[in-house]
């Protein structure tokens, strides 16, 4: 114990003497400060000399430009060993080994960013300027992220207010219809084939076209104007079921029944059906094309109408819909649910209704786009892709949450399928496409360009060795 308190007796006084000598650092410290304080003015009143020796310091922790590059040309290959450009005529193996052989007497470091290996820093930037100005991606700003969000809920109000639905109850309750479908079902009543006659007021227009339509009626007989219910063609689903009634899909399956002769039909069960038609006058190519739309244009203002486009084809997918139709009963195939939407007015006059919500999305974002970027071409990159490719994720991104919006309203419907935004679906589609080949553009421009850069630099190159193996001779 007496050992011990001796230690501690010796390491208290070092631990002293310690302190007494950082206390006296401090000291010179602040004497330090408050001298270079004081000298400060001396500093801006500088001599030539100090000033010339301040910029010489400078200067070697701060390279200039000429400096940089000819340090970068130092690490440059040598071009003096009189190697040939690598050989690509040949297969690719050989090829592969005069590239690794190049590689090798040029000392070339492979996994370095070649930019900063042959260029100097501000080239370097320089390059990554123009490439963001000709390819890089429109940033976005607070203008673009409003615009986009006044847009989607203007077009949500519109699809929960005037798109609405087509009308008829849904599990027992009346839904809010759309006065647009409305209105256009009202009209269609004075246009279609006249059947006898009625008390309808027409004015001069609306007769023409019922005539019109009328003499349609009789000449446009078609085979897949078929109805029986025994092949699940009944009077409210055939015009469905039966392709060629398809607005652009009856283009095709219309010509093609017309000329064979046969009903193209899917029925209730997801099933592709052929069956021999009504035996009408034999037909042409063009004929029996233009007998599909004039027989459509019978059957437009029609009480049932036509589909929308290709909605038909919906009843090929055999799965669960997770709409239920009755209260409390289980869930539909999405056959059977896309037939009950099209029987309750889910038709083309109802389609036209929907379209009101993409198309005011198109109108809202391209005429704000345009205002924005009037008289900027220099800012939309090369052929323009970097502005065309901003407008098309502002539509993507604008479409994709009015699809969204439309899930909330069909919900606040009760889950009513015929609430659902068919077209608005439709333009998210149509978008997403456009979006991906705007994209693959974009790369095969690059692409193209690298390709030319390519052939530039390799033109170079051989004409450089070529230059420096007559030197070797000559010399």
């Amino acid at each position: 114990m007496d050992r011990l308190d001796e230690r501690v007796h010796d390491l208290t006084e070092e631990n002293q003497e310690h302190g007494t000598d950082l206390s006296e650092l401090q000291d010179e410290a602040k004497e330090l400060r408050r001298q270079l304080t004081d000298m400060e003015p001396d500093w801006r009143r500088r001599s030539p000399a100090d000033a010339q020796t301040t910029q010489d310091f400078r200067r070697r922790i701060e390279p200039t430009e000429a400096e940089l590059e000819a340090a970068i040309a130092r690490r440059w290959p040598d071009l003096a060993l009189g190697l040939d450009i690598p050989d690509a005529s040949g297969d690719w193996k050989s090829y592969s080994r005069e590239v690794e052989k190049y590689i090798k007497e040029h000392g070339i470091d492979i996994d370095a960013d070649p930019l900063v290996e042959l260029l100097s820093a501000s080239r370097a930037a320089a390059i990554c300027r123009r490439f963001d100005r000709d390819f890089g991606p429109s940033p976005w700003d607070r203008w673009d992220l409003a615009a986009v969000g006044m847009t989607v809920v203007a077009g949500s109000l519109l699809d929960y207010f005037l798109v609405a639905t087509p009308g008829t109850a849904f599990k027992g309750v009346a839904q809010r219809g759309s006065p647009v479908t409305a209105w256009l079902k009202e009209q269609s009543k004075k246009l279609a084939p006249l059947s006898g006659a009625d008390d309808m007021q027409r004015n001069t227009l609306q007769d023409w076209i019922a005539a019109l339509t009328t003499k349609a009626e009789q000449w446009a007989k078609v085979p897949y104007d078929v109805v029986s219910p025994k092949l699940d063609l009944t009077p409210n689903t055939h015009r469905l079921a039966a392709i060629g009634h398809d607005p652009i899909l009856g283009l095709v399956f219309g010509a093609k029944d017309i000329i064979c002769r046969t009903c193209t039909f899917i029925d209730s069960n997801g099933a592709w059906r052929v069956i021999p038609g009504p035996a009408y006058a034999e037909r042409g190519v063009f004929e029996a094309l233009a007998t599909v739309v004039v027989h459509g244009l019978s059957d437009v203002f029609t009480p049932q109408g036509l589909p929308p486009p290709g909605l038909a084809l919906l009843q090929k997918l055999k799965v669960n819909s997770g709409f239920t139709l009755q209260e409390g009963g289980d869930p539909v195939s999405v056959p059977n649910l896309v037939r009950h939407m099209y029987s309750n007015g889910y038709d083309l006059r109802h389609f036209a209704t929907m379209a009101i919500v993409p198309g005011f999305a198109e109108l809202a974002i391209r005429t704000y786009h345009y205002v924005r970027t009037a008289g900027q071409d220099e800012e939309l990159g090369r052929n323009r892709i970097r502005g065309r490719l901003k407008l098309s994720q502002m539509l993507a991104l604008t479409h994709g949450l009015l699809a969204s919006g439309n899930l909330v309203k069909t919900a606040l419907y009760g889950w009513n399928p015929t609430a659902l935004n068919y077209a608005q679906v439709l333009a998210l589609g149509k978008q997403m496409i456009s979006l991906i080949k705007l994209s693959s553009e974009r790369n095969a421009t690059i692409q193209e360009d690298l390709a030319k850069g390519w052939e530039v630099l390799l033109a170079e190159g051989e004409g450089l060795a070529r230059s420096t193996r007559i030197r070797a001779t000559t010399g």
